[in-house]
């Protein structure tokens, strides 16, 4: 009899991990609430409506059934790893193995009125609706302000689409951030950089403020300043998600323990991939290092089942593609930074391949995705390549750090 593999979560981590285990060895259903896996990296694109959610999106079941697995669509309540048994709102699944991938939450850091009146930055339908918001915006006579909460990796990009959407208009947008600078994460030659582009912009940095109310119209600032915002955008980073605590597989508040190998500490049946999990060695929570532990635990999954030992992940660190709109695009890696607009390109691709990869349909239906997806990808790519000076502005890099 086949070992029955349980993924729960249909994002890089959980879908990489399904795809890489054979049918002929393992019985593989994976669960979600969302009947599509969602390219998270590019969701800010749809902030200016540069990409529709569409091109962002694969359909699970298709995609797994062609591999000979099963998906079913639903929220996970509760995980009894005694029973070997995951509930969902109708019925339940029982296991042998079962692999955790379902990513973070929001973190709101307890700010009263987020989730009543900020806009959410975390899956495809939720940037949609900001940039449907921001287009209504853009129509009126004299709009009100934009004001982004969170000036990390989520907050840059984001910020980028809204001033791509703005184009010439006049649109008063605020950035605040409650760290010393905008990436704070990063080296910061990389922060000055995209703050001169802020202010040549007319975008007003506020950085070093905390947020200590939202309010449908304000935002309070924990110095006391309200700002007026007529629609507020909320980049908070990652939190983990409830059900990591709720189930026992982490303290409350924090991320599950894991072995170098991926395996929960404690219980060699269950497996952590992607955002969910803690390594010994912390790791950046990034789409690549998600896709590669997807993999691996796949890899000690068959392992097990051969008995043979398990093999500590090893993460390879990748550069990182931080686009600020149509303005710039920042290459990071390390220590070290380049920036150009053209590097957008390089970015593109990335999600184009990543895409394709994935995408296991039956082959009209994959030529169908490409398609799509690259008929989105046209207004990015249409620089004016008759007037070489625009190109050369386009391609040239410039070292930051």
């Amino acid at each position: 009899m086949r070992p029955r593999v349980l993924v729960i979560g249909g994002g890089f981590a959980g879908l990489s991990c399904a795809l890489a285990l054979p049918a002929a060895r393992f019985s593989v259903t994976l669960v979600d609430k969302s009947p599509s896996f969602e390219f998270l990296p590019a969701i800010h694109e749809l902030v200016s409506g540069l990409k529709r959610p569409a091109a962002l999106r694969l359909p699970l079941k298709p995609v797994l059934e062609r591999e000979g697995h099963r998906f079913r669509r639903g929220e996970v309540l509760s995980i009894d790893t005694a029973a070997r048994r995951v509930h969902l709102p109708r019925g339940s699944l029982r296991y042998d193995i079962l692999v955790v991938a379902v990513g973070a939450a929001d973190a709101d850091f307890g700010v009263s009125g987020v989730r009543e009146h900020a806009m959410p930055f975390k899956s495809v339908a939720q940037c949609a609706a900001i940039g449907k918001r921001l287009r209504g915006l853009l129509r009126e006579p004299r709009p009100g302000r934009v004001t982004i909460v969170g000036g990390g990796l989520e907050g840059v990009e984001c910020l980028g689409e809204v001033l791509r959407a703005r184009g010439d208009r006049e649109l008063p947008i605020t950035l605040v951030e409650a760290g010393p600078r905008l990436l704070p994460g990063a080296p910061a030659p990389v922060g000055r950089h995209l703050a001169g582009h802020c202010e040549a912009a007319g975008v007003e940095l506020r950085s070093g403020e905390a947020v200590e109310r939202v309010t449908a119209k304000t935002v309070k600032l924990a110095g006391g300043r309200r700002l007026r915002s007529a629609l507020t955008i909320w980049t908070g980073g990652p939190a983990p998600r409830p059900l990591l605590a709720g189930s026992g597989l982490a303290a409350p508040g924090r991320w599950a323990a894991v072995l170098d190998n991926l395996r929960l500490e404690g219980a060699d049946d269950v497996f952590i991939a992607g955002d969910s999990g803690e390594l010994p060695q912390p790791l950046s929570r990034q789409a690549y290092h998600a896709l590669a532990m997807g993999r691996h635990c796949a890899q000690e999954i068959e392992r097990a089942e051969r008995g043979r030992a398990p093999r500590a992940f090893r993460p390879a660190e990748k550069p990182q593609l931080i686009a600020f709109g149509e303005l710039d695009c920042v290459l990071l890696q390390g220590r070290h930074a380049l920036a150009s607009p053209g590097l957008s390109l390089a970015k593109e691709a990335i999600f184009q391949a990543v895409m394709a990869q994935l995408d296991q349909r039956p082959l009209p239906d994959r030529l169908a995705g490409v398609l799509r997806r690259a008929a989105a990808a046209a207004p990015a790519m249409a620089w004016p390549l008759p007037r070489l000076g625009e190109l050369r502005r386009r391609g040239r890099l410039k070292v930051l750090c």
